[in-house]
Parts: C-alpha cells; sequence; structure tokens
C-alpha cells in the first residue's frame, strides 16, 4: 500500500508539471498578443495624428504657431514620442517640437543612413513608412514614422514622429505583463533594440516572440517567463507531509489494535459516568423547574405591580386635567359666555322684528346665521373641554404636532386674554406626524402655557411674552420649546422642579410638571427645564416622529 501511495503521488507530481507549463505557454502566447495589438494601436493612432497634420499642411490650413501647439499637446500625453517634426524635400528640418532637438534632427536627417533610408524610399513611394532602429534624437534606440505631405503630383515634405523604444515599452504593454515577464524588442536579424532590466531568472522553456504589424520594419517583441520554480516551499511541505502520512499508516495500523482494547475499557468507564451524569441532571432539572415556577410568578406580580402603577398614574393626570380646568374655570366661563350672550341678543332681536307689522326676513335670516354661529363656537369649546376632561385609557395614535398645540392653545385662550399674556408660536409648516396620545399631550402642553402665564404674570413686568416653537434636530424626533419672560428660579429651585410635590407657588401641589414628565417618558421622550439668560424660563421637550412607512 505504501509502495503504491507513492507511485500515484510521482504521478499527480508530474502531472501538475506538465499542466503548469501549459498553462505558462497558453499565458505566454496571449500576452504576446496582447501586447503586440497595444503597440499597433498606439501606432495607428500616431499615424491618424500626422496625416491630419499632412492634410492640414496641404490644405495651406497648418502655420507653425498651429503645428507647435497640436504636437506639444500631443506629445505631452504620449511619452512614447520622442519628437513630431516636418522636413522639407530638400532634407531640411523646418518645423519640430520640441524646439531643442532642431540641430540634431538635421544632422541625423542627413546622416543615419536608416533615416535617410526611409526618407528616400518616402520619397520615391509616396506612402507611410517606418525606418529600420537607430540612435534618436535623445541618444536613445529610436524609430521614426515618416508621412508624406503630397501638393499636387509631388511632395512637399515629410511629416516625422520619433519613437522612444524604452518608452514605447514601458508606457504602451499592460504593467502586470512587465512584472511577469522579461521584455525584448528585438530587429529584424535578432538583435536587442531594447531590454526591460531583469528581476530574476528567465525559463528558457517559456520564451516566444512575434512579429509587430506596427512598424512594418521587422520589429519583433520577446517575452521570456520570469522562473517560478515548481519546487516551492509550500510543494516541499506538502510532499513532506505526504511522505510522513503514509509512513505513520503503517504504525497506525499496529496501534489500532491496541486502542481498540483501551477504547472498550474506556467506553465502561464512560457509561458508569453517564448514568452519574443522568441523575445528577435529573435533580438539577427538578429544581430549576421549581425556581422558574417561582420565578414566573414574581414576573406576574411584578406585572401587576406596574399595571397598577400606570393606572394611579392614568388617574393622576384624570385629576391633574381636572384640577387645571378648575382654575381655569373663570376664564372658561366668560368664553362661553360671550356666544351664548350673542345667541341671547340675536333671537330677542328676531323676536322684535316678528313683532313688527311687515317682518324684515333678510335681517331674521342674517340674525338666525349669527345664532348658529355663536352656537357651533360655543358647541366647539365644550367639544375640546369634554374631550380632555373625558377619563379614557391611553391611545397613542398619528397626529399632526400643529394640530395639538393649535388646540391646546384655543384650551387656555381664555386664560391668556384674562392676564393679558401675547403668546407667539413659531411651528414649521413640515412638522411631521408624531405617534402620541392626543390627551396627555396636549396636558403637557397646557401645562406648561399655564406655568409660563402664571410666572410671566408673578414677574409684573411689561415684557409679558411667551413662545412656543418646534424643531427636528436631525434625530428620529421632534423637540418642543415653551420659553417665558417671567420670574424664573434659582440653581436649587431648578433641581427640584420635577421632584413631586416641590413647587415654587405656595397655592400649587407641585404634581403638574411630574405628571408631565411621566408621559413625556411613556412617549420615549425627555422633558427638561433650562434658565434663560435674561429672564425667565425655557421648557423643552421630545416625542418621536413616524416615518414614512408608519413606524415610529
Amino acid at each position: 500500500m505504501t509502495v503504491t501511495m507513492l507511485i500515484l503521488l510521482t504521478l499527480l507530481i508530474w502531472r501538475l508539471q506538465t499542466h503548469h507549463l501549459e498553462q505558462n505557454h497558453l499565458e505566454l502566447s496571449r500576452a504576446l498578443e496582447s501586447a503586440r495589438d497595444s503597440i499597433s494601436a498606439r501606432l495607428e493612432a500616431d499615424e491618424g495624428f500626422l496625416k491630419v497634420l499632412t492634410e492640414q499642411l496641404a490644405s495651406g490650413t497648418l502655420i507653425a504657431s498651429e503645428f507647435e501647439h497640436l504636437a506639444e499637446n500631443y506629445l505631452a500625453e504620449r511619452p512614447r514620442l520622442t519628437a513630431i517634426y516636418f522636413i522639407k524635400a530638400d532634407h531640411t528640418v523646418l518645423w519640430i517640437v520640441p524646439e531643442e532637438y532642431k540641430n540634431e534632427a538635421q544632422e541625423i536627417s542627413q546622416t543615419i543612413s536608416e533615416h535617410v533610408t526611409a526618407i528616400n524610399q518616402t520619397n520615391e513611394t509616396g506612402a507611410l513608412t517606418y525606418s529600420r532602429p537607430h540612435v534618436g534624437l535623445s541618444g536613445t534606440q529610436c524609430f521614426d514614422l515618416y508621412v508624406p505631405t503630397p501638393e499636387g503630383s509631388r511632395l512637399t515634405g515629410i511629416m516625422v514622429a520619433s519613437y522612444n523604444s524604452r518608452s514605447l515599452l514601458r508606457n504602451t504593454m499592460d504593467r502586470s505583463t512587465i512584472q511577469a515577464y522579461q521584455t525584448e524588442l528585438c530587429g529584424g536579424a535578432g538583435q536587442i533594440i531594447y531590454s526591460t532590466p531583469k528581476v530574476a531568472q528567465v525559463d528558457n522553456r517559456l520564451v516566444n516572440e512575434i512579429t509587430l504589424l506596427r512598424p512594418d520594419n521587422g520589429l519583433k517583441l520577446r517575452l521570456s517567463k520570469y522562473r517560478a520554480p515548481f519546487w516551492d516551499q509550500q510543494t516541499v511541505a506538502l510532499m513532506t507531509i505526504c511522505i510522513a502520512l503514509i509512513g505513520g499508516m503503517g504504525l497506525g495500523m499496529w496501534a489500532l489494535s491496541k486502542q481498540i482494547a483501551e477504547r472498550v475499557s474506556a467506553e465502561k468507564a464512560l457509561q458508569d459516568a453517564n448514568a452519574e451524569l443522568e441523575h445528577r441532571v435529573l435533580e438539577r432539572t427538578n429544581e430549576l423547574s421549581i425556581i422558574n415556577h417561582r420565578l414566573a410568578r414574581e414576573i406576574a406580580e411584578r406585572l401587576e405591580i406596574e399595571e397598577q402603577s400606570r393606572r394611579h398614574m392614568d388617574q393622576l393626570a384624570q385629576m391633574g386635567r381636572v384640577s387645571m380646568m378648575g382654575e381655569m374655570a373663570a376664564g372658561l366661563a366668560h368664553e362661553l359666555h360671550q356666544p351664548l350672550g350673542a345667541i341671547s341678543s340675536y333671537i330677542k332681536g328676531c323676536q322684535r322684528i316678528l313683532e313688527q307689522p311687515s317682518p324684515d326676513v333678510k335681517r331674521i335670516a342674517y340674525a338666525v346665521d349669527n345664532v348658529n354661529t355663536q352656537s357651533r363656537r360655543a358647541a366647539e369649546i365644550i367639544d375640546r373641554l369634554r374631550t380632555f376632561l373625558t377619563p379614557k385609557p391611553p391611545c397613542k395614535q398619528p397626529h399632526n404636532l400643529r394640530t395639538l398645540i393649535d388646540e391646546s392653545e384655543h384650551l387656555i385662550e381664555p386664560d391668556r386674554k384674562r392676564i393679558q399674556i401675547k403668546l407667539e408660536t413659531d411651528i414649521p409648516p413640515n412638522t411631521p406626524t408624531v405617534m402620541v396620545d392626543r390627551v396627555q399631550i396636549q396636558q403637557v402642553i397646557i401645562n406648561l402655557l399655564k406655568n409660563a402665564f402664571e410666572s410671566v404674570q408673578a414677574r409684573g413686568s411689561d415684557d409679558r411674552l411667551v413662545s412656543i416653537g418646534a424643531s427636528l434636530n436631525g434625530g428620529p424626533d421632534i423637540r418642543v420649546d415653551v420659553c417665558d419672560t417671567g420670574i424664573g428660579c434659582s440653581l436649587e429651585e431648578l433641581q427640584l422642579i420635577f421632584e413631586p410635590f416641590k413647587s415654587t407657588k405656595a397655592e400649587n401641589m407641585g404634581m403638574g410638571l411630574p405628571i408631565s414628565r411621566t408621559i413625556i417618558e411613556a412617549h420615549e421622550g425627555r422633558l427638561w427645564a433650562t434658565r434663560n439668560q435674561d429672564h425667565g424660563m425655557t421648557f423643552s421637550f421630545t416625542i418621536k416622529v413616524v416615518n414614512h412607512n408608519g413606524s415610529v
């Protein structure tokens, strides 16, 4: 069995090596074709640009300044090009970018055999030509592209683009290809024109070359794969592990029989231990069952206590509303007296008109309309009072905050008029919907406004102003502020105003603010107070807004 495993392991390693080499050959071919296509595409684009320049020159629309502008912009984005220049028919350089290469280009055009040969060939054929590699303008290996400029049946000159072989490879080929392969640009006779720096030893089995489609001067691109040894540390470690495993198989079989006997003995001991454990688990289960029953009873008692506490708080809130309306009774009676008095006056007027020989129907209709208006006004006041005072279980529903504040202001309006305090409201028009118990939140708003009125009245100043506003703080809730110009309170009193039966007014029980805070906290909000810099206090609370999907 061991020998068979070793043979299979050897065959597997040989197959992996063969497959690895085939994959590398395939990747090399693809990299060569991709690099050739990339170089050809760049050269083809440069041919198009030079043809445009020659066409403009032949038509007489290209001047020296325009040539310099176009050539400079083109060279700035294409580092593979060293220079672009125009040679007249007598081999004289007329225009060149960059200008610093003009004398060197003039000399090369008349002395470098590859350059002269390509110029003569372009003059003879009138076709686009590439020169063979030679030492170029910047002293590096390069080749040139020649595009003739015809004028009728003769040539006026040649537009030349000089390529830097090094920059052509580095700025045209993919970076991953340059990192994985030794890249060489070779001439038609196999001589190396340019070679990227060698960073590792190459694999002589993975060397391939291809003739470039452009330029058509016999240049070839050669790629040599950097050696990546198959027998790396991971492979050696894997082989060592496999051999160790195979060797250990024999020892394992010998030890197996010994372990079987030991296991039988251990299983017997384990069975005895399991029996003992089951007995202890049964005892512990009975104990936990008793504890669970006790805990369930305690939870039920706690829930009952919490429910009783909630009912007591609701009753206390109801009493607070009744007490608040009792304090406001004089103002509410006056508010009701006005529409009722008006109704009585209009009815008496109707009676007098009807007693006349020819009753004026229009005056009677006018009086009846006013009676209807005043009766609705009185009914609205009574309806708001009945809604505010009717005891019912808390029910959170979506409500418009602006509407809640407006209704609260209507309820406390008689008190405000009686003590002559100015009330300002600043509620944004896009105030979102809130999920609240309508009566409870109105109780909080009325209590804060009533406290503010009393504080302003106690100060006795001409600055009798109370303001209520709402603002979004960017979170999931909205903030409401009630600000007054009253007498305020000291720092010591500020620490106690939310405590039950603690009040700065001798005639108050001190339960309004504690009830208000309990209501706000039941709505997952917060109620607090701050002293104003000049006069008075600001009471603020937050409540959750309703999202677009209806959730809080």
